[in-house]
This record gives C-alpha cells, sequence and structure tokens, in this order.
C-alpha cells in the first residue's frame, strides 16, 4: 500500500483575521495534510501582543514560526493580505535554502500588480470602515457587531497599510509550484491580475477562479479545489521523490 507524503500546510490569515477559521479546513483536506495556522501579534489568541508594524516584521515573525513547527515537506497559504505575506515569507525561506514545497495564495492579485483599489487606511474610522464595505473587505458576520467590528479595527488597519503601501521587491523567481484561488464577485481581484502569480516563479502556476466573492474560505467549493491541489501534490512527489530534494540543495548553494 502507498502513504501519500505528509505536508504540512501553514496558514495566514486576511487582514485582521485570526488562525482559528483556518483549523476546520483538515476536515476537508486529504489525511497526509496536516493543518498549521499562524497566528500573528495582535490578532486571535494573541490579541493582547503589540501589533507588528510593517512587512519585514511581520515576514520575519511569519518566517520564525514557520521555522520553529516547520516538518519537511511543507506548504504556505495565505489569502489576500495572507497571500502577500506568505508569497514574502516564501521568498525568505528560498533565500535561507528552506524552501517550501508550494505556495498557495488566494483573495489577492499579484504581488507584482498595481493595488486594486484607493488606499484608505489613513482615514478615520468611519470612512475605513466605509471603505472596507465598498470593497467587500469585511465578513459579514463582523459587519453584524459594531463593538467587536471597532476592536478589531486596528489590527485590519495595520493590516491594511501593509497591503496598501507594498512595493514589489525585485529578487530571484520562486522555483516551486504557485497556485492561486478567486471568488468569481471578488471585487478585490480579477482574473488577469491572479493570473500575474505565474510571473514570481519558474514552476508550474494553476488558477482555479469559485464562486463567491472575497471571503470564500467555507465555500464546499474552494475546499474541494484546495483538497483536490494537494492530493495533486501528493502524487506528484510520489512519482518524482528526489527532485525537490535536488532542489533545495541547489538553493542552498
Amino acid at each position: 500500500m502507498t502513504t501519500d507524503p505528509q505536508l504540512t500546510l501553514f496558514c495566514l490569515a486576511h487582514a485582521g483575521g485570526s488562525a482559528h477559521p483556518y483549523i476546520r479546513l483538515s476536515a476537508d483536506l486529504p489525511d497526509h495534510v496536516t493543518v498549521v495556522p499562524l497566528e500573528l501579534p495582535g490578532h486571535g489568541t494573541r490579541v493582547r501582543e503589540p501589533l507588528l508594524h510593517g512587512l519585514s516584521a511581520l515576514t520575519e515573525e511569519a518566517v520564525r514560526q514557520i521555522g520553529e513547527r516547520r516538518h519537511e515537506p511543507y506548504a504556505l497559504y495565505g489569502h489576500s493580505f495572507g497571500a502577500l505575506l506568505g508569497y514574502e515569507a516564501a521568498r525568505a525561506l528560498t533565500a535561507q535554502g528552506t524552501p517550501p514545497e508550494l505556495l498557495l495564495v488566494s483573495g489577492r492579485n499579484g504581488p507584482t500588480e498595481p493595488l486594486s483599489h484607493r488606499p484608505f487606511h489613513h482615514l478615520p474610522d468611519d470612512g475605513f470602515v466605509q471603505g472596507l464595505q465598498r470593497i467587500g473587505g469585511l465578513p459579514e458576520a463582523l459587519l453584524a457587531e459594531p463593538e467587536l467590528l471597532k476592536f478589531y479595527l486596528p489590527a485590519i488597519r495595520t493590516d491594511l497599510k501593509v497591503v496598501e503601501t507594498y512595493t514589489h521587491a525585485p529578487g530571484p523567481r520562486l522555483t516551486v509550484p504557485v497556485t492561486a484561488f478567486a471568488g468569481r464577485k471578488d471585487v478585490l481581484t480579477d482574473a488577469s491580475s491572479m493570473a500575474a502569480w505565474s510571473r514570481i516563479t519558474t514552476g508550474v502556476f494553476d488558477l482555479t477562479l469559485v464562486s463567491g466573492g472575497h471571503f470564500f474560505l467555507q465555500e464546499p467549493e474552494f475546499r474541494a479545489a484546495l483538497g483536490a491541489r494537494l492530493t495533486r501534490f501528493a502524487a506528484t512527489a510520489r512519482r518524482f521523490p528526489a527532485a525537490r530534494a535536488a532542489v533545495t540543495r541547489a538553493v542552498a548553494e
């Protein structure tokens, strides 16, 4: 009986998001995948810790957590703000000679593309919330709880500033496969700009469009597509078990 290679899937949430929703991903993913959501300071269970400001500090924190909990092989998955952070973490980990096997992103156009909306992270709370509503950047459940929303605004604003001030730094392309997912009704993405994720890697790229707007993590269609992609990864790993090790050695050297 052939056993699929075990894979640790590190997950990074959207702006202001917590690790909690990603824990439930496990139920719809193949048995060989272990989901490990990453919690950033000032978010979720770490809400009492000071927020980190700036992409460099956030990337260092993500890389630190991955390094402490990494078991080979591993992959990264990020949604929206988390997609950007996952990409930068993948770049840093690749530079260290420990690249992921696979980068999965959703809800965010390619990092070489211009911002999909006019920046509003600097606006007062009322204007800031209106901006989030305009782009569909707030879960409906949070909109229904004004006091809870107010509590989360600082984290959302801090993360969104990173997105809205991001400039893609030149550097080597990734060598790993990249898989992107986008909601057909998401005003923050479009198919051609999502396809631009192909430009940041020399590896295989694929794009899947799913039903829904910006937040589709709980949609059965997305979960099925994510599970199918991870199953295909396992099949490739079985067929070419030595290929990834060779690439990793080449990066390290």
